[in-house]
């Protein structure tokens, strides 16, 4: 059962990286997209998009971390051994 919690808590962590990752390419795009100016299929109000995007992945891919590790610590707790 070790394995299994610590593949879990691996994965846990990727996924936090993963949020961190998405939020700061977020941010990067936001400011690609405004400094190097629109073009007519991509105006430059696409960059909030960018920013939207990120926040909105950030909060994804952590509140799927945080589920994962309340998950294993309910499975933790309620387990007799």
């Amino acid at each position: 059962m070790k394995d299994a919690n610590w593949a879990l808590s691996k994965i846990t962590l990727v996924f936090k990286i993963f949020a961190w990752l998405a939020s700061a390419l977020g941010v990067v795009f936001f400011l690609i997209i405004l400094i190097g100016g629109g073009t007519p299929d991509a105006p430059r109000a696409t960059s909030i998009l960018a920013l939207v995007l990120g926040f909105f992945y950030f909060v994804f891919f952590y509140t799927v971390s945080e589920v994962i590790g309340l998950l294993m610590r309910i499975e933790n707790n309620t387990r007799k051994e």
